[in-house]
């Protein structure tokens, strides 16, 4: 008995360890040029054991984007839900994870997604429950008198999601550092939904 749950714990943690590696080769030399065989020697594990967790590339893909965005939603979540983090500070750390990971994801990643049908779909199904809840967001920055109340924050969300595709393909995260990048967007997307009173926290924060 003790040795099957070695044997599962030992399952458990190689899947984990391979989802870790392979994302991140996924993501620093992009899908297509990463081989099955290159994650198997990478990891020193035989392409059999590889394939008896993994069947495929995009099954490999596709677990280790939903163990991303699932870390992801699981961060925000316990971010919002301290005490010293308001609407302001919410907004500000969603833009400096969105800037971080275009400063640290080859570009070829995000085109090439596009060719697995099911991960698109994932994709797509996980932007329309956070646009849901961006709605509420928005909302509760409305009412506490952080946010214009006159602006669309609907079209708004459509605006930065093409502005964040734009900074990528075109890589802007090369020709000016991150930092800069990601002062500037805030400068843009968050200054101008602001009240004044919003404007005070934000600027002290872009001066901090």
């Amino acid at each position: 008995m003790q040795k099957n749950n070695i044997t599962t714990q030992y399952r458990v943690e190689l899947k984990e360890k391979i989802l870790k590696v392979s994302m991140q080769e996924f993501q620093k030399n992009g899908i297509k040029a990463v081989k099955m065989d290159d994650i198997a020697n990478k990891l020193l594990i035989s392409k059999r054991t590889l394939y008896e967790l993994y069947a495929n590339k995009e099954e490999l893909l596709y677990e280790g984007l939903k163990k991303i965005e699932e870390a992801y939603d699981e961060h925000m979540v316990e971010f919002s839900s301290s005490p010293e983090n308001g609407v302001m500070e919410v907004i500000i750390e969603f833009y400096r994870i969105q800037m971080a990971k275009l400063s640290e994801i080859n570009p070829l990643f995000f085109s090439e997604l596009h060719k697995y049908t099911r991960i698109i779909s994932y994709l797509d199904s996980k932007r329309r429950e956070r646009d849901s809840k961006s709605d509420s967001f928005f909302e509760k920055g409305v009412k506490e008198g952080y946010f214009r109340a006159d602006a669309d924050y609907g079209i708004i969300s459509e605006i930065a999601n093409y502005a964040v595709q734009g900074i990528m393909e075109e890589k802007l995260y090369q020709k000016y550092t991150p930092r800069r990048v990601f002062r500037n967007a805030l400068l843009l997307f968050i200054r101008g939904l602001c009240t004044d009173k919003g404007l005070m926290i934000i600027d002290s924060k872009l001066h901090a």
